[in-house]
């Protein structure tokens, strides 16, 4: 009896061992990961050879990497799941996960050569809810669903043979993997800093693909190593001026969808075009615009036109200032960025066709993102003032110091000066006399450790930031004032995004990580030429309406808006508009009718005016219409 007794747990003892036999069992799985990725790995070469790209021998070195990316996401999924699925009879749950990618590989391949986005939470919740607004056909579901089943068996099978196939020592391999993928990165980075778009235009092609960018490394290259690195000029780059004169291939993008044709008529008083003056403050939220933080730019609304209802188009720096130089959905920034100069902003590209002298004063590094490219093309070093080796009140000062000197130069061109002051971003900054709004944060860092603590002391930090900034726009207009051309100067002043301060009691601080007015919605107030009464407009305005209005109303482009933009002139605006769409870094969101529909790793929809009160009621149609202004320049 003991014998038995002893024989049946040895075999239980045995039979556990070999159930859930850690090494085995996860050896099985990483080495089916490895196996089935192949079948991916052609997936996704499939979006490598659709793009519009002409390979290099360095571009196609790195082509072949970017399917990599993929691989480590499902190596990390399947560490992840590992403590479920250690159990042999569990096993076979990887290839859920692993089918899913796969599905939604092919899914997103067919979605994005047709509508030129790609599949997001938002997507698949109007599939499920308004099937026939998305326009699938019903034999397209019973095709999908064959091809899905080929998917399933493909996977099934390797899954069911992987114990047959060779035992692959998984740790030489993946290192080997790993280093593949450093070096395709590695490229991607130099690639990138150089704008080399035989290497950065893949980049939109393939969903939620975030390569790697370094413009740290890269200063420190050209640094240690300039014979390999050298610094790219603007008289030394050939590929710059092969772009610059159309000489490359336009990719997915038509942008403009048709030459503008635009005439700039003179001023009757001086025989000039109106001057452009764009004045822009980080972070600076639209209920922070009042008599007390800002008398400057109160003073000056005094005589202009104030849009009380307007929304950058990004709760961070590099959507809301794309939006607002572009005119275009800050959606489209990836097809900007992979061809940086060949894509140069239609409105200072246009403005230096019309004649205009192009100047930039700020205290941000704008080189990040490729934006000053984009932005501002090939701009003479002369004409880029760019303080950055002090704090950054003091290299705002300096920046706003070079503005007026400059204003004080008189010139026979017209011009376009574009500033951008940085103290009002966190840690706010400012020199002493303007610590006025009392009691401040004396830890600019505290919310870190206490996301729910009163807000009060680091907004008035903030505000006396906010106030420094004024004062020097305050400067400026004195002295722009005090010269001819202030009477023909069309003047913007605004801000990239707005900056929260816990205000909804739901411990989010700063930018970037919701799309509630507080982050989102800025100061808009234009002064046009010889205007000296105050106006204001209450319609739904946002980042995108302001190139359509310089290019209307200062040089009078007769191309309609949506040859080059998401958005309207603002002093045209249509009785109604679909709405807007804002993206931070992570996501992206829609406002219609005064409701956020968020997209991410899930969906939320929620009262721009209030995060807490949550809205059901989607409105299918206007997000319809949003979607499709996403691909309007975009070739099909």
């Amino acid at each position: 009896m003991a014998n038995e007794i002893n024989a049946t747990i040895t075999n239980a003892l045995g039979w556990l061992k070999r159930a859930f036999s850690v090494r085995d069992n996860s050896t099985k799985l990483f080495q089916f990961v490895l196996y089935s990725f192949v079948f991916t790995y052609l997936l996704l070469l499939a979006f490598i050879f659709n793009a519009d790209v002409k390979l290099t021998t360095l571009g196609a070195v790195y082509a072949l990497t970017i399917p990599i990316y993929y691989y480590f996401i499902l190596m990390l999924l399947t560490f992840v799941l590992m403590p479920v699925l250690w159990g042999r009879k569990l096993l076979w749950l990887i290839l859920i996960p692993k089918f899913l990618l796969d599905m939604m590989l092919v899914a997103d391949y067919f979605i994005f050569d047709i509508y030129r986005f790609h599949i997001d939470m938002l997507f698949i919740n109007m599939l499920l809810h308004d099937f026939k607004g998305i326009g699938i056909s019903i034999w397209l579901v019973l095709l999908s669903l064959v091809v899905y089943s080929v998917i399933f068996l493909i996977n099934f099978v390797i899954y069911k043979k992987v114990n047959n196939l060779p035992k692959l020592k998984l740790k030489w391999v993946n290192s080997a993997v790993f280093v593949i993928f450093l070096i395709g990165q590695t490229i991607h980075i130099v690639g990138y800093d150089y704008k080399n778009a035989n290497i950065t235009r893949f980049t939109p092609y393939l969903p939620y693909y975030a390569p790697l960018t370094s413009n740290k490394l890269m200063t420190k290259l050209k640094a240690n190593y300039p014979n390999i690195f050298p610094e790219q000029t603007n008289n030394q780059s050939d590929q710059i001026d092969s772009i610059l004169a159309g000489k490359s291939k336009s990719g997915l993008l038509q942008y403009p969808a048709h030459p503008l044709t635009c005439k700039a008529e003179t001023s009757e008083r001086d025989n000039h075009k109106p001057n452009i003056l764009i004045f822009v403050m980080e972070s600076w939220r639209q209920d922070v615009m009042d008599n007390k933080v800002t008398p400057n730019i109160f003073e000056f609304s005094q005589q202009a036109t104030q849009f009380d209802n307007h929304y950058s188009g990004g709760s961070v720096t590099v959507n809301g200032l794309f939006s607002l130089l572009y005119g275009l959905h800050p959606t489209y920034r990836d097809y900007m960025t992979s061809s940086p100069y060949q894509h140069q902003s239609l409105l200072t590209k246009t403005l230096e066709q019309q004649g205009y002298d192009i100047d930039v004063y700020t205290s941000s590094n704008l080189d990040r993102f490729s934006l000053k490219a984009m932005f501002f093309g090939k701009i003479n070093d002369e004409n880029y003032v760019n303080p950055l080796k002090d704090k950054v009140y003091i290299n705002d000062k300096l920046a706003v110091d070079a503005l007026v000197k400059d204003l004080q130069t008189p010139s026979d061109k017209p011009w376009f000066k574009f500033v951008f002051l940085s103290a009002s971003h966190h840690n706010y900054q400012y020199p002493e006399e303007h610590n006025l709004f009392q009691p401040v944060e004396t830890n600019p860092e505290a919310f870190l450790f206490d996301k729910h603590m009163d807000g009060k002391p680091l907004f008035n930090d903030y505000k006396n930031s906010v106030n420094y900034v004024d004062s020097l726009f305050g400067e400026l207009w004195s002295v722009l004032n005090a010269t001819d051309v202030a009477h023909n100067t069309l003047t913007i002043v605004t801000s990239d995004h707005g900056e929260e301060f816990n205000d909804d009691n739901n411990g989010y601080w700063g930018h970037g990580s919701n799309f509630a007015k507080y982050q989102t919605a800025v100061p808009l107030i234009i002064k046009q030429p010889n205007q000296d009464v105050a106006t204001s407009v209450n319609q739904l305005t946002g980042h995108i309406d302001v190139v359509p209005t310089i290019l209307q109303q200062a040089i009078h482009c007769a191309n309609p808006s949506s040859d080059y933009s998401s958005g309207f002139n603002l002093f045209e605006l249509p009785e109604q508009r679909a709405g807007l769409i804002i993206s931070s870094y992570k996501d992206k969101a829609y406002l219609i009718d005064g409701q956020v529909y968020a997209t991410g790793l899930n969906i939320e929809s929620y009262s721009v005016e209030d995060i807490n009160q949550e809205n059901e009621a989607f409105n299918y149609q206007k997000l319809n219409q949003l979607k499709e202004q996403e691909s309007t320049l975009l070739n099909h």
